[in-house]
């Protein structure tokens, strides 16, 4: 392979004094294609497997994964991502992630979750409203326990808004317990407690 294509992408292109030899040349052209467009793989391991030796990601490489449906680029050392913004898991209500403690409900509007991969970060966003049957004032009190796959690999704490305006201390455990309590300012009037605002970034860690 004597020379290279006109647009500098390094692409082998056979000479005419090169012998005959149809599988190199179908081998050279499949693999100058491939590696220079988006290549689609399940995950980042099975990317991992296939980008290895010979196949080794070179900087300006592009490729998707479809299981965080997120684009990316190898910088020469790592994948970094171009999607600003994918969705793994769409928002979803509470009671199908967990169940509520005695005296806890759904309220309006209906506490949900959802999973984002933002940047290849992971990020875990809740929004809504749980309703209080009973919340008392300076006491942290369990109001639901999310199920495996929902849970932080460590304890994150929040400030939220509730109907007493005195403002609730949200918990969220890694054993899935989400727990409420409240400034002894708010008394017993608390009847719903807002999970707005929360976010936990990085749940793994």
């Amino acid at each position: 392979m004597a020379t290279t294509d006109d647009y500098g992408q390094g692409v082998s292109i056979a000479a005419l004094t090169d012998a005959p030899d149809a599988a190199t040349l179908a081998q050279n052209i499949a693999n100058a294609i491939v590696s220079r467009s988006i290549m689609r793989f399940a995950s980042a391991s099975a990317r991992s497997a296939a980008l290895t030796g010979t196949a080794a990601p070179v900087e300006g490489m592009v490729t998707w994964l479809q299981d965080v449906n997120t684009l990316y680029v190898y910088d020469g050392s790592s994948w970094v991502s171009l999607s600003p913004t994918s969705v793994l898991m769409d928002w979803t209500a509470l009671s199908s992630i967990g169940s509520y403690a005695g005296g806890f409900s759904a309220s309006t509007p209906a506490p949900r979750m959802r999973k984002l991969s933002v940047h290849g970060t992971e990020v875990w966003e809740y929004e809504g409203a749980i309703s209080v049957s009973s919340l008392p004032a300076a006491t942290t009190t369990l109001a639901f326990t999310f199920n495996s796959g929902y849970r932080p690999a460590n304890g994150r704490g929040f400030s939220t808004y509730n109907s007493s305006h005195y403002g609730t201390r949200v918990t969220v455990a890694a054993d899935g317990k989400l727990n409420f309590s409240v400034p002894t300012e708010a008394g017993s009037g608390v009847s719903k407690v807002w999970l707005d605002g929360m976010r936990i970034t990085n749940p793994a860690a």
